[in-house]
């Protein structure tokens, strides 16, 4: 394969070049986690790959609890499917605990810290009570536990990982907590192999051609442990080298090139944020583009699989105003902007027009 049938192939197998006809919450366990801590773009990102889902819809798959948000992969949100929620948890815990490790220290946190919290947690949220992040910390603020510098992220970051809270419903715009045993009774899942070989057939079934470098930027473990694990899945993975590096992925779809259409993606979305090497895709980026001083990645506009431009949006009373901002050199034509303009606006329910 060459770099534009790799793109290709992503796109298709990722549901971007062809929304599912399967359920959100099977395109959700195939895509097996989707980054959701920018809520809104992560709506987006799920809709974008689901026939006629919107962003109520999307809210209201949470409600029902046929996907969950909760603290996963890397120690960041995510939408996982209710069967992968504790066995991914349960692989990946242990080495976000080892990454906080330096950062916990000095914040004076240890074992015994996040226990307490997670005791409180149980107390407060137990028989279905939900509650926001506030009034969280205002409890533990109010039992002598110090909440400041970070440390509220941590114990509720960890709290996910540790399979104590996920997010509940939502209460307005608020978001609230939840107990995940009250929200998520026990779902058995049978492993057809070790975790993390698990896991990445799961990444290159819906991810691949990628690198064990790539699947060790989105798992969090190291590269020679998922080498490892791309070794114990055999015939599993097929191979083939592009340039100087070695790709694998499952059998199945792959495409030529990329369609010609433009996508409007999150700036966290899958099909940028799940490769080390964004090489292939960002090429041609102007510098700085993708290393923002503040780490919030802005919205991307793909065409042919690259990224050509950024986008934002203002949602107004009665639709949407979207503003392109496109890369020097790079034309992309009026028409197809606004089919996927039109492509969004139907997702938010509103009329969406792109604006100077």
């Amino acid at each position: 394969m060459n770099p534009s049938a790799i793109l290709a192939t992503r796109l298709e197998r990722q549901f971007l070049s062809s929304p599912s006809i399967e359920t959100p919450a099977s395109v959700v366990a195939h895509i097996c986690a989707m980054q959701a801590q920018d809520f809104a773009g992560a709506k987006w990102s799920l809709g974008m790959r689901c026939k006629n889902l919107t962003d109520d819809g999307v809210e209201k798959l949470l409600e029902k609890r046929e996907i969950i948000r909760i603290s996963n992969l890397r120690g960041t949100l995510h939408f996982v499917h209710p069967q992968d929620v504790r066995w991914m948890a349960t692989l990946v815990t242990p080495r976000v605990k080892i990454q906080g490790g330096s950062q916990w220290k000095k914040l004076g946190l240890d074992a015994d810290s996040f226990s307490k919290v997670y005791k409180i947690f149980r107390q407060v949220l137990k028989n279905g009570e939900a509650l926001s992040r506030n009034e969280l910390k205002t409890i533990l603020d109010k039992k002598r536990i110090d909440t400041s510098d970070h440390r509220m992220n941590q114990f509720l970051t960890m709290g996910g990982l540790e399979q104590v809270i996920c997010c509940g419903p939502r209460r307005g715009k608020e978001f609230t907590y939840v107990l995940l045993d009250e929200w998520l009774p026990q779902i058995p899942y049978q492993l057809s192999h070790g975790p993390l070989t698990e896991l990445a057939i799961r990444y290159l079934k819906s991810r691949g051609p990628a690198t064990p470098e790539d699947f060790s930027w989105w798992c969090g473990f190291p590269v020679t442990a998922c080498r490892r694990a791309f070794e114990e899945a055999g015939s599993a993975f097929e191979s083939f080298s592009s340039g100087e590096k070695t790709y694998y992925l499952t059998p199945g779809e792959t495409a030529v090139r990329p369609d010609t259409k433009v996508r409007l993606l999150s700036g966290f979305d899958e099909y940028h944020i799940s490769y080390a090497d964004r090489s292939m895709v960002a090429d041609g980026v102007p510098a700085g583009v993708l290393s923002p001083p503040n780490g919030i990645l802005p919205n991307l506009v793909i065409s042919k699989g690259k990224i050509v431009g950024t986008w934002r949006r203002e949602i107004r009373k009665n639709g949407v105003e979207m503003v392109y901002i496109p890369f020097e050199g790079i034309s992309i034509g009026e028409e197809r902007l606004v089919t996927a303009a039109n492509r969004y606006g139907k997702f938010m329910g509103l009329p969406a027009a792109w604006v100077s």
